[in-house]
């Protein structure tokens, strides 16, 4: 019985301490998107399954772009990744097509970029489609859209003023992916700070 509560109480934890982690991730930000106009939203992507569908990854993303520009006055969604195989829909396809099938997005307001293969060619490639926006907001789940705004940065210290808070957390929003997210993001962030330090 002692062991069933402790592995409770270290589950509950650990859900809190990854909450608190993706909160600050977010709020690290300091503009917000709510208000804004002219707002290009960067929807980074995620694999599709194996067999071609949403994965649950590309699911939140592409909810958290969606209610990024519902947020915004106005703009566009820009959807980026490449395909894993030849011959299948990229994952900004599919990412797209639950924007707009399953969630009610215009198509004339969906943009989608199919080469980028990681985060850093998704900012890459995307940002010069953003630059004529006034705003940019990045969409993915909030660790990893720190993780892109650093990048973000780094490639267009310009753009750096521009870019707002993306809609990305709700409390225990897909609770169940924030704790393994969160030990990824951990280890991404390690091998970019060795990078760093040894280019």
């Amino acid at each position: 019985m002692v062991w069933f509560v402790s592995f409770l109480v270290a589950v509950v934890v650990g859900l809190l301490l990854s909450e608190f982690v993706h909160w600050r991730a977010s709020v690290g930000c300091p503009q917000r998107i709510e208000g804004k106009q002219s707002c290009a939203v960067i929807v980074l992507g995620y694999p599709s399954t194996q067999d071609g569908r949403l994965h649950p990854i590309q699911r939140w993303r592409t909810e958290i772009g969606v209610r990024t520009l519902g947020a915004a006055s106005g703009g566009s969604l820009f959807f980026t990744g490449a395909a894993a195989d030849e011959g299948t829909l990229s994952e900004a396809e599919v990412m797209a097509g639950y924007a707009i099938n399953g969630l009610g997005a215009l198509r004339a307001s969906v943009e989608i970029e199919t080469e980028a293969k990681n985060t850093w060619e998704n900012l890459e490639r995307c940002l010069p489609l953003a630059e004529p926006f006034e705003w940019i907001a990045i969409a993915s789940d909030p660790l990893h859209a720190a993780r892109a705004r650093r990048y973000a940065a780094l490639q267009r210290p310009d753009l750096k003023s521009r870019i707002v808070r993306s809609s990305d957390y709700r409390f225990l929003e897909r609770w169940w992916l924030k704790l393994p997210i969160s030990l990824y993001e951990s280890a991404i962030r390690a091998r970019d700070s060795q990078y760093q330090r040894h280019p």
